[in-house]
């Protein structure tokens, strides 16, 4: 069984960090650059864009203002002082900016600004000081690590190519606090992208037999969190669904084995579903095989899972969705333990810097998840799709949901019951989500078993419900075949 070396940087001796490269005053123009020019500062944050992403900067204090001016451009707000200082405070990151002068250091930091023109030269300065230090530390690294042994010579070779993380700002960055300091901390409430499943600093999982579905409603739902609508998956009387989206967040969907003729064919018809209404660039991005010349999302090894860490974090996005974790890291059975962890480890990481995560699975040939159970512990939620008991070919995209694992006490508890979705058309013929109760499902289910005098017993079994449901419901069908006339009120 492969075993699996977890990298531990050292960080930079302070004489080599003092020296890294950089330009605060390039950096300034840069986001001086936005501001000043107001007839259309989205199109100069554009601009800016092609060359840098946050880490890009070296000044802590200009990352956050160019992470808030990526936000007001998903939000469609006008990039100006004051809707950005509302933001910085909003954001809870006013403290960053206090020891270079806190809202006055903001004011001033048009001053002195050269003409716009000259944006993409300085952000191309900033970019060029941000790979020479990313070079440093990787060099670092792979001098220590060249030294020590611990590692083989082919996989520092192969290392050369992938960009260092950030230093470690001391030898032992564990941070422990007291009893009687966390009954005084100030905790902030928790935000959630999805209400109750999934925390803004969280991750989830969808699994499903292949052919079920779950990439389309996978994409549904990225559209419907980065649009932030008010619910996801509602519409029905009765429980299940209804979820809560807090506010739009910024997503990236790596798909692992889509290909972009059906990526473009499937966002056409949740546009449609939507009206019409579809998340900028800067709401929703996709990365696939077919987008990519000398490469392909994958998560097998630490450089591939790098390359997607740093367009999340360079372009600002809060949320990953992997679609899905069989294809992006294909694996035997025996090492699928091995692969389980490495992933549990990099969502953690990834939440800890404020990034939620949604991953999608296979089922196993029983229709369970694959792998131990260990891995469901760090989960927010887990969601099975299956397809009811009378499910069709023809019927397409129609399947059961149900919340197998849930971290967070919900406000209302009909929003954890299972209910089924189905990807039909409408009058128009245009594609529309009707949703019910899973309930109504099974019961439309066993009244088709029915009427082909399947026994009783052996319906329940099959639409799974308990032996008194199943009975009562056979009283009901001998009463009337239509199961709309028993239709059960909402509770």
């Amino acid at each position: 069984m492969a075993t699996v070396a977890f990298r531990r940087d050292k960080p930079l001796p302070v004489d080599i960090a003092k020296k890294l490269p950089s330009n605060p005053d390039a950096e300034r123009y840069v986001l001086g650059a936005v501001l000043v020019d107001e007839t259309n500062p989205n199109a100069a944050l554009a601009a800016v864009r092609e060359h840098l992403w946050v880490d890009d900067f070296h000044v802590l204090e200009h990352q956050v203002i160019f992470r808030h001016m990526l936000g007001l451009a998903v939000a469609q707000a006008p990039i100006e002082t004051v809707a950005l200082i509302e933001a910085i405070e909003h954001g809870g990151d006013l403290g960053k900016l206090e020891e270079a002068g806190g809202i006055a250091y903001l004011l001033k930091i048009q001053d002195g600004m050269p003409r716009v023109s000259n944006a993409a030269h300085y952000a191309k300065i900033v970019k060029e000081k941000s790979i020479q230090r990313q070079l440093a530390r990787e060099m670092y690294r792979l001098h220590n690590e060249a030294i020590e042994g611990h590692t083989s010579a082919e996989d520092l070779t192969r290392q050369v190519a992938e960009l260092g993380k950030p230093s470690a700002p001391s030898e032992n960055p564990a941070v422990v606090v007291g009893f009687s300091s966390v009954l005084q901390r100030e905790c902030s409430p928790v935000e959630y992208a999805i209400q109750p499943l999934l925390s803004s600093h969280g991750t989830g999982e969808i699994y499903a037999w292949r052919g079920t579905g779950k990439s389309f409603i996978g994409t549904q739902m990225a559209v419907d969190i980065a649009l932030g609508k008010s619910m996801m998956f509602g519409g029905h009387r009765g429980g299940g669904g209804h979820w809560p989206i807090s506010r739009p967040f910024r997503v990236l969907y790596v798909y692992g084995e889509m290909d972009d003729s059906t990526i473009k064919e499937r966002s056409l018809a949740i546009a449609r579903i939507c009206g019409g209404q579809a998340p900028t660039d800067e709401q929703l991005g996709t990365m696939c095989k077919d987008y990519q010349k000398t490469w392909r999302p994958k998560l097998s090894t630490a450089r591939d899972r790098k390359f997607i860490e740093d367009r999340v974090f360079g372009y600002g996005y809060e949320g990953l969705i992997l679609d899905n974790v069989s294809t992006l890291w294909p694996t035997a059975q025996e090492a699928q333990s091995d692969r389980s962890a490495v992933l549990a480890e990099w969502y953690t990481d990834l939440n800890q810097r404020g990034v939620w995560v949604i991953f999608h699975h296979h089922a196993g040939k029983s229709g369970e998840q694959r792998g131990d159970s260990e891995k469901e512990d760090m989960l927010d939620f887990v969601m099975k799709l299956r397809r009811p008991a009378n499910y069709k070919a023809e019927e397409g995209l129609r399947v059961e949901v149900h919340i197998e694992k849930n971290r967070f006490k919900p406000e209302n508890g009909q929003w954890l019951m299972p209910f089924e979705i189905h990807l039909t058309r409408d009058v128009n013929n245009e594609p529309v989500w009707i949703t019910h109760p899973a309930h109504e499902a099974q019961r439309r289910a066993a009244f088709e078993m029915f009427k082909n005098d399947m026994p009783a017993m052996f319906v329940g079994q099959e639409v799974g419900v308990s032996r008194a449901t199943i009975y009562r419901w056979k009283k009901e069908f001998d009463e009337n075949q239509n199961p709309d006339f028993h239709t059960e009120p909402e509770e």
